[in-house]
C-alpha cells in the first residue's frame, strides 16, 4: 500500500476500495450488534463535515469530543479534521480541574457529547460552549443540536454547493494541525501534544501483522487514548471490521460470542485475565485444581528447552491451554499490549499457552514507535522501530526518537516544548533503556521513576511492582522509597480474590480491612516478601507494606484515564498511612 498523507486521503481510500456492510459495529442495549456500512460511514463523514461548516467552524478551530468509543466517535473525529477543525478528545472521568484546564486552554466552542458520565461532566461546564452536538441524538436537558440534524444541514449544503466538500479535502495539508491529545496528567498539569495529519497517518500503510479483510477487531480501549485511536485508524485503512465494546467488563463474554482475531489491550487487562484464571483454578475441585496448578506452573517455567516441558506441554495444551484460548474466542491471532510496561513473566505465560501476544511502545507525543511482530518476538523488549522512526539513547540512557509520528510540540507551552526536544531535534521520551544488538528496544523504566533512598541508593520500582502483581490477591502495587531509609509498598487488593479467600478461611463475617490486617494475610505476606527479597539487592528489599481497602479509580484520583497509577497523588492521599509504615518499622 502507498503511504497516505492526510485524513482526507484515508477517507478516499475507504470510499474507493472497501464495500463492507459490517465495517463499523456497536453493541445495542439488547446485547446484539448494529452495523454501519463503509459507504454509510463515508457518507456521514462528508455530511457531518459540511454540517460543521454550516455551524461556522473555521480552519484551525478546536472541537471537543467527549464520548465513549463508537462508530460515531470515529465519524465525528474524521469529520472534524476534514472540516478544517482540530479534534480535542476528552475523558469524562478526569478531574474537574484537568477538564476545565483543557477546555479553557483550547478555547473550545464546539463539542460532541454522549453518555451519562460524559453529560455529567459537561453539565458542570456547559456555559463554556456555544455549539453542543449530541452524538447519538439523545434527548438532554441542555440546548444542543442532534447529530442527525447537523448531518441533514450538511446534506442540504452539498446539494446547494456540490464542490464544497472537495474544496475541503483539497485544502488539507500533511502538516496541518489535526488533533491535540492531552497527556494523562500522572504528574502535574496536563500537556496538549499537537499532532498533524502526517503524525496520525504516516504509519497506516505498514503491514507488520499481515492484516487482511477476514480479520475482526474488537475495540476495548477508549479512543481518546492515542494508542487506541492509532490502531483504530490502522483497522480502517486495511478494511478490517471494527466492533466497539460497550462495557470493558464484558470483554470475556464478548470474545466468546464474537470470536475476534485482533485485540488491543493495556497490561492491566492481561493482569485481570490472569488473576481471574488463577482464581478459577484455586476454586475448582481437587482434581481440576491440581491439574490447573500443574499446567500454570508449566507455562510459567521459562526453560522452554527442558525435555520435561517439551514432552508435557502438548498434554497441558490439550486439557488446559486450549480451553483458555476458547474462552477468548478461539481465533485470536494478534493481541497487542501497550500503554504501560508488560511484566515479562506474564508475557511469557500468555505466549506459552498459545495467545499470540505482541508488546509495543509509544507515547502521546509520538503514538506507536515500536512493536514486536510476527516471527520477531523478544520477551523483555518492545520490538523494533516502525519504518520511518529512528530510536537512539542519550549518554544518560534516555530513549530518544525522531520521525513522522513525533508531535509538533505542546500547545501554548513553549517552555515544555523546548524541554521535550534535544538541540538537534530528537524527542526526549522520559524512558530509560537501550537498543540491543538485534535492534530491539528495551525499556528499563521511567527516568523519573528511579527512587533515591535517604542512604543514596537508587531503586527501580516497576520490576518490583510487576513481581508483586503476579500474586492473585494483589491488583496493583506502588513502591515507596524516595527519600526513605528503606523501600515499602502500598498494595491494592483484587476484591474478587479477597472475597474468595475470606470464604475459604471462613472469615466472611470480617470486613475487608479486618481480614487484610489479620494473622492469615500477615503470614502469607511475610512469606511473599521473604521470597521476593531474596532476589533483590539489599537496598531494594521491601521492609514494610500497607493494604488499601478501597479500589484505585480514575474518579478517586489514583489512576490516570489510561489506568496508570498517579504516584504523586497516591503519595499525598495516603501520606499518613505511609508514615505509619516507617513508624511501625522503627518501633
Amino acid at each position: 500500500m502507498e503511504p497516505l498523507n492526510t485524513i482526507g486521503e484515508l477517507v478516499h481510500l475507504i470510499d474507493t476500495k472497501y464495500k463492507k456492510q459490517n465495517a463499523f459495529n456497536y453493541q445495542n442495549f439488547e446485547g446484539g450488534w448494529d452495523s454501519i456500512s463503509s459507504e454509510e460511514f463515508v457518507r456521514q463523514i462528508k455530511y457531518l463535515a459540511l454540517g460543521l461548516q454550516t455551524l461556522g467552524l473555521k480552519k484551525g478551530e478546536m472541537v471537543g469530543l467527549l464520548a465513549a468509543s463508537s462508530p460515531r466517535w470515529t465519524i465525528a473525529d474524521i469529520a472534524i479534521m476534514i472540516a478544517g477543525g482540530v479534534t480535542v478528545p476528552l475523558f469524562g472521568n478526569i478531574s474537574e480541574e484537568n477538564f476545565e484546564f483543557e477546555i479553557q486552554q483550547t478555547n473550545l466552542n464546539y463539542i460532541f457529547v454522549t453518555g451519562d458520565e460524559q453529560w455529567e461532566m459537561f453539565s458542570h461546564h456547559k456555559d463554556a460552549f456555544d455549539n453542543v452536538i449530541t452524538l447519538y441524538d439523545e434527548k438532554v436537558d441542555h440546548k444542543a443540536f442532534s447529530f442527525s440534524e447537523i448531518v441533514e444541514q450538511g446534506r442540504a449544503l452539498d446539494e446547494k454547493d456540490p464542490h464544497r466538500y472537495q474544496s475541503l479535502l483539497d485544502a488539507i495539508k500533511p502538516d496541518d494541525l489535526a488533533t491535540i491529545v492531552y497527556t494523562s496528567g500522572s504528574t502535574g498539569v496536563p500537556k496538549g501534544a499537537m499532532l498533524t495529519h502526517q503524525n496520525l497517518i504516516s504509519l497506516l500503510h505498514q503491514d507488520p501483522f499481515q492484516w487482511n479483510e477476514d480479520d475482526c477487531y474488537l475495540s476495548v480501549l477508549p479512543l481518546a487514548h492515542i494508542f487506541a485511536r492509532s490502531v483504530n485508524f490502522i483497522m480502517i485503512t486495511w478494511g478490517i471490521p471494527i466492533y466497539y465494546i460497550r462495557d470493558i467488563k464484558t470483554v470475556g463474554e464478548v470474545c466468546k460470542n464474537l470470536h475476534p482475531t485482533i485485540l488491543v489491550v493495556v497490561p492491566r487487562i492481561l493482569e485481570k485475565i490472569y488473576a481471574k484464571l488463577s482464581a478459577k483454578v484455586d476454586e475448582a475441585g481437587f482434581l481440576k485444581r491440581a491439574i490447573g496448578h500443574w499446567a500454570f506452573d508449566l507455562a510459567a517455567d521459562e526453560n522452554d528447552n527442558s525435555l520435561y516441558k517439551k514432552i508435557m506441554h502438548p498434554v497441558a495444551d490439550k486439557i488446559v491451554y486450549s480451553a483458555i484460548r476458547e474462552a477468548l474466542g478461539g481465533k485470536l491471532r494478534v493481541v497487542i499490549s501497550g500503554g504501560a510496561p508488560l511484566n515479562p513473566h506474564l508475557y511469557h505465560f500468555f505466549l506459552d499457552i498459545g495467545v499470540p501476544l505482541f508488546e509495543g511502545w509509544g507515547l502521546t507525543e509520538a503514538a506507536t514507535v515500536t512493536c514486536n511482530r510476527i516471527n520477531d518476538i523478544k520477551i523483555g523488549s518492545v520490538g523494533v522501530p516502525f519504518e520511518g522512526m529512528q530510536v537512539k539513547t542519550s549518554p544518560d540512557g534516555e530513549i530518544l526518537v525522531k520521525g513522522g509520528l513525533v508531535m509538533q510540540g505542546y500547545y501554548k507551552n513553549e517552555e515544555e516544548t523546548k524541554a521535550a526536544f534535544t538541540e538537534d531535534g530528537w524527542l526526549r521520551t522520559g524512558d530509560k533503556g537501550h537498543v540491543d544488538e538485534q535492534g530491539h528496544v528495551v525499556i528499563e523504566g521511567r527516568l523519573k521513576e528511579l527512587f533515591k533512598t535517604s542512604t543514596g541508593e537508587y531503586i527501580a520500582p516497576v520490576p518490583i511492582e510487576q513481581e508483586l502483581c503476579k500474586v492473585p490477591l494483589i491488583d496493583m502495587a506502588m513502591v515507596v522509597a524516595e527519600g526513605k531509609k528503606f523501600a515499602s509498598v502500598l498494595l491494592f487488593p483484587d476484591f474478587e480474590v479477597l472475597k474468595g479467600l475470606k470464604r475459604a478461611q471462613s472469615k466472611e463475617g470480617l470486613s475487608d480491612e479486618e481480614f487484610l490486617n489479620g494473622e492469615f494475610i500477615k503470614n502469607e505476606m511475610n512469606k511473599l516478601f521473604e521470597g521476593l527479597n531474596l532476589h533483590l539487592n539489599h537496598w531494594e528489599e521491601i521492609h514494610g507494606y500497607k493494604f488499601i481497602s478501597t479500589p484505585p479509580t480514575v474518579e478517586g484520583g489514583e489512576l490516570t484515564p489510561t489506568m496508570k497509577i498517579r504516584r504523586s497523588f497516591v503519595l499525598r492521599k495516603y501520606g499518613e498511612l505511609i508514615d505509619k509504615i516507617y513508624v511501625e518499622e522503627a518501633a
